[in-house]
């Protein structure tokens, strides 16, 4: 008896310990959030739904302190285990995003965490976190798989997941979008050169189904239009970050982030240019 009561009062008091970092979260408090999430214990895996909303935290507060590879990859994680568990992730937008949900209604993921590049030698180990979940390797896990490729490029590219015949639920067709997005993101970050005209479509049309993609999708043009490709356009390219930028109006890491990178696309063609973009990043920087 007593151990049940031992039981029931240390998951209370885990709850009331998440019930905070949420309330903190939702009113844009992300120094708040993490203080209190370090008196949170992980929960374990078995428990979804718990963990779920445990990683959600942990990746919105690194997205406010503009950690954004770490962001994606446990933004990926809290929505698989979401998924496990059938629940869905709170809005949680005020003050850290309040125009756009956390994670986008179409796509499934949280869109403006967005994987630049940021982690270094960590990127290996946030890749690897996403494919050892085991719905990586279930039909309709290659998503993750392009997750984990967009932070890790030695990831290899999962084998394309064939359309599923007849009407789609909502829940399907969330999920072939989100496919798709990801997928098109991947080659445009390291795919074959002579696929850049087809990649490029396939950007522009994901981000007319997906409007809250938009932003993401510019990003990924603006990586493909630096490659050495037959559509390799610097001018092009650092236009097409500072849409982003100009798009990511709620977050504000992601226009510092992205303002640099029009910056660095149009160095060599326009220095002018790019010393005042530098200039408009460092404005932005929280």
């Amino acid at each position: 008896m007593n151990a049940w009561v031992l039981c029931m009062a240390l998951g209370l008091a885990h709850a009331g310990s998440m019930d905070l970092v949420q309330a903190r979260l939702a009113r844009g408090d992300a120094a708040g959030a993490r203080e209190a999430l370090r008196g949170v214990p992980e929960p374990v895996e078995s428990e979804a739904g718990a963990r779920a909303a445990w990683l959600d935290a942990n990746a919105r507060v690194a997205w406010a302190a503009g950690e954004m590879d770490r962001a994606f990859a446990l933004g990926v994680q809290a929505q698989v285990l979401a998924e496990r568990a059938a629940v869905e992730l709170p809005p949680l937008t005020g003050g850290l995003g309040p125009k756009r949900a956390w994670v986008d209604a179409a796509c499934g993921i949280p869109l403006r965490a967005l994987p630049t590049g940021d982690a270094g030698a960590q990127a290996a180990s946030l890749a690897a976190t996403l494919v050892a979940l085991p719905e990586a390797g279930r039909p309709g896990g290659a998503w993750i798989a392009c997750a984990a490729r967009l932070l890790d490029a030695s990831r290899p590219m999962p084998a394309a997941e064939r359309p599923k015949e007849g009407r789609e639920s909502p829940a399907q067709a969330r999920a072939r979008l989100r496919g798709q997005l990801l997928r098109a993101a991947c080659e445009a970050r390291t795919g074959e050169a002579r696929s850049a005209e087809r990649v490029l479509a396939d950007l522009r049309q994901v981000a007319r189904q997906a409007r809250e993609a938009a932003p993401f999708m510019q990003w990924f043009e603006g990586e493909l239009l630096l490659r050495d490709t037959p559509r390799r356009d610097a001018r092009l390219a650092s236009l097409r970050f500072t849409q982003s930028a100009a798009a990511s109006d709620d977050a504000p890491w992601l226009r510092v982030a992205a303002l640099r990178r029009a910056a660095d696309a149009v160095q060599a063609v326009d220095p002018q240019e790019a010393a005042r973009l530098r200039a408009a990043a460092d404005k932005e920087i929280p």
